[in-house]
């Protein structure tokens, strides 16, 4: 049936779930659910019992929100979990990014997710009645970490940024695969120097191809894009499948995106545990973020596991995190610094690896926010350097320089 999900709410709001938009619900009559009306009660059970996969932070009768939903994950790292806010601000979403929440959600979205678990698991039941017992997925079945490399426009430099980023998880000792998402023109497979990797639509098509490369390669794995462009739109389909029954075998699943989005992006980012937003040195690729920004509100994709990283950041360089956090209503901001021709130099010839050991000023940034954006084990995998608070995410501090350039809200 899949992993069960708490509920965490206080008990006015579960005796009346009309003022959360869940008109008429009765929690009690769902088996997949678990209510939590304490916080202390959660942390009991949810340390312990793994059968919980999610938890939904609404309110408690005895903790704040956000520090009920920083607890348990605290307390569980594996645990994802969502952070219900029906008034969003920035230092909401600021503090639920410190405290790794995986999503902050919006009342709608909540809805939405509500009602699709419904489905989802009145599906599972269904079909699980027949399947054979030796079939079935274990109800605590393991997740990779999903992490999607997306940007509003091209050359942002998402295919950089996804193998150099591949490479630092598995340094750090993630089981790690490196997914092109980029269906029609990636090249990852090229630039992480895995010229012969199994591609997209053959891996769905074949799953015992896909399974033998699995066995393969168990601590690093690519799965390049199809090779040839009309497979592309065959293979959105088959994504969500696809992304099941490599899950268990990873801890980390990076995945590079197109630039133009499509059904392909809303299959990755309805799913992903935290998504890399990428804006490069040019004021329409702010404008490209808000524009992407906008069409995942509409439709009802949370922005919350969203972290934007601003890239090739140079002394002369035109953009700071500073700058884009102002344009962006205060969202906090990563920095990417410019590693210089040694980047596509090293990359092109597919030597991931030894762009990585020259300690590249691109590589050691990157560095930083993998350590930030992973499973908290990551932080205490060792060989992160310091790095300069420039290369930390930056918030909104009184008045940019891109307000007075035009770039601003």
């Amino acid at each position: 049936m899949g992993a069960r999900i708490a509920l965490c709410l206080d008990e006015a709001t579960r005796q009346n779930p009309e003022t959360i938009g869940l008109d008429g619900e009765r929690f009690e009559s769902r088996d997949w659910l678990g209510v939590f009306v304490s916080g202390e009660d959660a942390r009991k059970a949810l340390s312990v019992d793994e059968s919980f996969g999610e938890a939904w932070v609404v309110s408690s009768n005895d903790v704040e929100p956000i520090n009920l939903a920083a607890t348990l994950k605290a307390d569980r790292p594996s645990l994802k979990v969502k952070l219900i806010a029906f008034e969003r601000c920035g230092s909401l979403c600021s503090r639920a990014h410190t405290a790794l929440i995986d999503e902050v959600v919006d009342g709608p979205s909540f809805v939405r997710c509500y009602s699709n678990a419904k489905k989802r698991f009145a599906a599972s039941t269904d079909v699980a009645g027949y399947m054979p017992d030796d079939v079935r997925s274990p109800v605590n079945a393991r997740r990779a970490f999903l992490l999607p490399v997306v940007s509003g426009s091209g050359g942002a430099g998402k295919s950089s940024v996804s193998v150099v980023g591949a490479h630092i998880a598995h340094a750090m000792g993630f089981r790690t695969l490196l997914l092109d998402y980029d269906l029609q023109f990636g090249d990852v497979a090229v630039l992480a120097g895995a010229d012969n990797a199994l591609a997209i639509d053959e891996a769905i098509a074949h799953p015992d191809k896909l399974e033998r490369e699995l066995l393969r390669n168990p601590g690093f794995a690519v799965l390049a894009a199809p090779a040839r462009l009309e497979a592309a739109e065959s293979v959105v389909h088959g994504i969500p499948g696809l992304l099941e029954s490599v899950s268990p075998s990873f801890d980390v699943i990076v995945a590079n995106t197109g630039a133009a989005w499509a059904e392909q992006h809303a299959a990755l980012l309805e799913r992903c545990s935290a998504a890399l937003f990428l804006i490069d040195q040019r004021a329409s690729s702010i404008r490209a973020c808000r524009h992407a920004l906008e069409l995942c509100a509409r439709c009802g994709i949370a922005s919350g596991p969203f972290q934007l990283a601003v890239n090739r950041c140079s002394k002369n360089a035109p953009l700071t995190s500073i700058d884009v956090s102002c344009a962006l209503q205060g969202a906090p901001v990563f920095e990417l610094k410019d590693g210089g021709r040694d980047v596509e130099d090293f990359l092109s010839s597919g030597s991931v690896g030894e762009l990585f050991e020259s300690r590249n000023d691109f590589c050691i940034s990157l560095e930083h926010v993998m350590s930030q954006l992973l499973p908290g084990e990551a932080k205490q995998a060792g060989g992160v350097p310091e790095v300069a608070d420039s290369a930390r995410p930056s918030k909104r501090r009184g008045r940019s320089a891109s307000r007075r350039k035009g770039w601003g809200a």
